[in-house]
């Protein structure tokens, strides 16, 4: 049998609540070793509902635990890279959670760094790993549709209030909505066409004084040769949550009152993406699934073989600074109202 992963889990803000379920469910093959938080109460309320679970509110202390072999980074996003690097130069494996980076260039630095340590580096696109999205890239490889021609991809929700704090501060968050749910998409339409595209253009406006990026956004990707996405994304559509814990309050939902399809059309039909849990062809419904956080542990187990197997896991770094590269091409569209070309 093989050793366990030795995991450390790095920030216990909102989103840890969806990735250490996924730690427990995966225990025949991850331990979790520690939890690093700033906030020692925090953490040691946290490790109590482990078993021999170490704490840390001093980063540097724990990339240096020889007893640690990877870090889950659960960070605001303008600290992915800085962590990131840290760890992958102490020869620790790193799964970070989505957006990739500040930009490409912070991007490039920690593929870098994962080459030159011969360490695993993936990026947290959990929307990948629920079964009807990653059915629909089976059928879209095996020709199901045709050739892809267009993917329309639209995002309606509504929020009142950042989920937290840090969401407020552009410098902290890189935007708004593109870092926060465009990510997902571009990774989704990236992944679809499995290249580059030659051009972006995009326009955004941010809406409500509680934030200072974009909620507002419509996107336009070129891939050359007849191919095209068009991605619309609103966090001011009317829909509201009907509790204090959805869209409103401390929590994003995709499913509660708000309106996320993906329509891929090909040469010769067309997919429907109903948010991430039905998949239809053509009108017909071919794969659903649960609406459960089950893909937090598909990616996390995805990370885990892939250590143990010593290859490149689904959404590594090299291949997520392609989402990088086009989030980069939006937001120099915005500002300077120009097609911007993109190069491969």
């Amino acid at each position: 049998m093989l050793p366990k992963l030795r995991l450390a889990v790095v920030g216990l803000g909102r989103v840890s609540k969806s990735h250490l379920p996924a730690v427990r469910e995966l225990s025949g093959k991850i331990e979790l070793t520690a939890l690093v938080s700033r906030d020692a109460s925090k953490a040691e309320q946290e490790a109590s509902q482990w078993e021999g679970v170490k704490t840390y509110t001093s980063y540097e202390d724990a990339i240096h635990d020889p007893n640690i072999d990877a870090f889950l980074l659960l960070l605001p996003h303008d600290l992915h890279a800085e962590y990131t690097i840290k760890a992958l130069r102490a020869g620790k494996h790193v799964l970070v959670e989505k957006p990739m980076a500040m930009n490409v260039h912070e991007a490039e630095e920690m593929v870098a760094a994962a080459e030159e340590s011969k360490s695993v580096l993936m990026i947290g696109q959990s929307r990948r790993f629920f079964s009807p999205v990653t059915e629909s890239i089976h059928r879209i490889r095996a020709n199901e549709i045709g050739s892809l021609i267009n993917i329309n991809a639209l995002l309606l929700a509504h929020m009142d209030k950042p989920a937290t704090d840090w969401w407020k501060d552009e410098s902290k968050i890189g935007g708004f909505i593109i870092p926060l749910w465009g990510s997902h998409i571009l990774d989704y339409v990236i992944w679809a066409y499995d290249k580059m595209p030659v051009s972006v253009y995009a326009q955004g406006h941010s809406n409500n004084p509680n934030w200072s990026g974009e909620d507002e956004v419509a996107i336009s990707l070129n891939f050359g040769e007849g191919q095209m996405a068009n991605l619309l994304m609103s966090f001011n559509a009317g829909a509201r949550a009907t509790d204090k814990e959805g869209l409103t309050g401390k929590r994003i939902w995709s499913t509660q009152n708000s309106i996320y399809d993906r329509y891929l059309i090909g040469s010769n039909g067309m997919m429907h993406l109903k948010d991430e849990y039905e998949l239809t062809l053509n009108g017909e419904k071919q794969a659903e699934c649960e609406r459960t956080n089950a893909n937090f542990t598909r990616q996390l187990e995805e990370f885990t073989d892939a250590i143990r197997e010593n290859r490149e896991p689904l959404a590594s770094g090299k291949e997520i600074i392609r989402v990088m590269k086009v989030i980069d091409a939006c937001f120099e569209s915005m500002r300077t109202h120009q097609v911007i070309p993109i190069q491969s």
